[in-house]
C-alpha cells in the first residue's frame, strides 16, 4: 500500500527540478504515491512577504552556485534557463491541465529538466509544446487549452490552497499536512516515513509560542551595533 505525498512546485525554482529528479526512485524505495502540485511561487512569497533568493543580489549570486553543486552531487545536468527569474505561468498551466493524468509527474519532470537541464525557455508555447508530445501527451492547440479560464482558475485555486495549507517555498512536501521544505529535506520525509522521525509538533508549537526578545529594527543594522 503507497503512501499518498503531495509535492508543491514552479518550474521557475532550481530546487524544484532538483527535487523532481529524485522523485520517481524516492517514490519507489518508499512506497510514495506522489500527488504534484503546481503552484505560482511568486504569490507565495507575495502571501508571506517574502522575496526570492533571485531577487537579492548576493543570494542569487549563491544560490546558483549552491544548485550547481547539488546538481553534480545528484548526477544531474545543470544549464539553466536563458533568463532567471522567468514568467513560469505559461508551464505552470500546462502542468495543470495535465494535472489528473497518470502521467503528471513525468511531464513535470520532463517540463522542468528542459528549463533547467537542457536551457530552453519555458516561456515559449513552440517549447512547451515540444515538451508535452515527447512526453507522448496531446499537444494540440495548447496555448488555447492550458489558458482557458477553468485551468487559469484550478491553478489560483492549488495556489490559494497551498498558502492556506503553510507553503511558502517550493519545492515543499505534504504528508498528512506536515511540510517538509526543500529539495534536501527529502532524507527528513523519508525518515518520517520509516518512523525514525516523531511527530514534533507538539514541541515546534511550545518553541513558537515563546515570547520574542528582540526585533529587526527599522535604521541601518550596522548603525545600530555601533550605537548600543
Amino acid at each position: 500500500m503507497s503512501t499518498r505525498v503531495r509535492v508543491y512546485f514552479d518550474f521557475v525554482s532550481p530546487y524544484s527540478y532538483l527535487a523532481l529528479t529524485r522523485l520517481e526512485e524516492f517514490g519507489a524505495r518508499y512506497g510514495v504515491e506522489w500527488e504534484p502540485v503546481p503552484v505560482f511561487y511568486a504569490a507565495l512569497l507575495d502571501a508571506n512577504h517574502l522575496v526570492g533568493p533571485a531577487e537579492t543580489r548576493v543570494k542569487r549570486r549563491y544560490t546558483m552556485t549552491d544548485v550547481l553543486r547539488a546538481a553534480e552531487l545528484l548526477g544531474v545536468p545543470l544549464v539553466g534557463p536563458p533568463a532567471h527569474p522567468f514568467r513560469s505561468l505559461g508551464a505552470l498551466r500546462v502542468a495543470t491541465l495535465f494535472a489528473d493524468d497518470p502521467r503528471a509527474l513525468a511531464l513535470d519532470l520532463a517540463l522542468s529538466s528542459a528549463c533547467w537541464g537542457e536551457g530552453r525557455e519555458l516561456t515559449d508555447w513552440g517549447v512547451l509544446a515540444d515538451v508535452v508530445e515527447r512526453a507522448a501527451l496531446d499537444a494540440t492547440d495548447l496555448e488555447a487549452r492550458a489558458t482557458a479560464p477553468a485551468v487559469k482558475a484550478a491553478l489560483r485555486d492549488r495556489t490559494t490552497a497551498a498558502i492556506e495549507a503553510g507553503v511558502f517555498g517550493v519545492p515543499t512536501f505534504e504528508l498528512d499536512g506536515e511540510l517538509f521544505w526543500g529539495h534536501d529535506r527529502l532524507e527528513h520525509l523519508a525518515a518520517r516515513l520509516e518512523g525514525r522521525l516523531p511527530d514534533l509538533a507538539a514541541r515546534a508549537a511550545v518553541l513558537e509560542a515563546r515570547p520574542r526578545g528582540s526585533d529587526r529594527p527599522t535604521a541601518p543594522i550596522l548603525r545600530e551595533i555601533g550605537a548600543g
